[in-house]
């Protein structure tokens, strides 16, 4: 995708409307057209980015200060009882906009918004066999260390 045709580096420009809340030399925080609930709002990087896989941790820390900046005063504004912060990479994750951006979701009792998987069902005994977690452990790691 051009970045001429992603909507939040057109909104990073000034070239799209927008609801901003914040911005520096790096990123730029902006309500969501789309809410989820009150208060619902992004974080993005400035430059385009699609997925995480394509930053440096110094680009993403920046969006994670950024995140924790916005998170604390949506939390002291609107007081809501639980909050999550989610980031997706790729459209089998969810991600919607092929531009990285973490939402933080502000949550209320009985919103009915629901995550992507059940945390409360009994995990796959395959994938959460000692010996296969080990394995798998030792395969990140590597690339940890490589």
């Amino acid at each position: 995708m051009a970045v001429a045709e992603c909507i939040f580096c057109r909104i990073v420009a000034g070239t799209s409307p927008s609801v901003e809340l914040y911005r520096d030399a790096t990123t730029f925080a902006f309500m969501d057209i789309h809410p989820v609930n009150e208060g619902h709002c992004l974080v993005i990087p400035r430059a385009h980015f699609v997925t995480i896989f394509e930053m440096s941790s110094e680009d993403f820390a920046a969006v994670g200060a950024t995140v924790a900046k916005l998170a604390g005063a949506v939390n002291k504004a609107l007081q809501p009882i639980a909050m999550n912060i989610v980031q997706a990479n790729g459209a089998v994750a969810g991600q919607t906009v092929s531009h990285v951006h973490v939402h933080i979701l502000p949550r209320r009792a009985q919103d009915n918004l629901l995550m992507s998987w059940d945390r409360f069902r009994a995990g796959d005994p395959l994938a959460a066999d000692p010996v296969r977690l080990a394995a798998i452990a030792e395969r990140i790691c590597a690339q940890l260390a490589g």
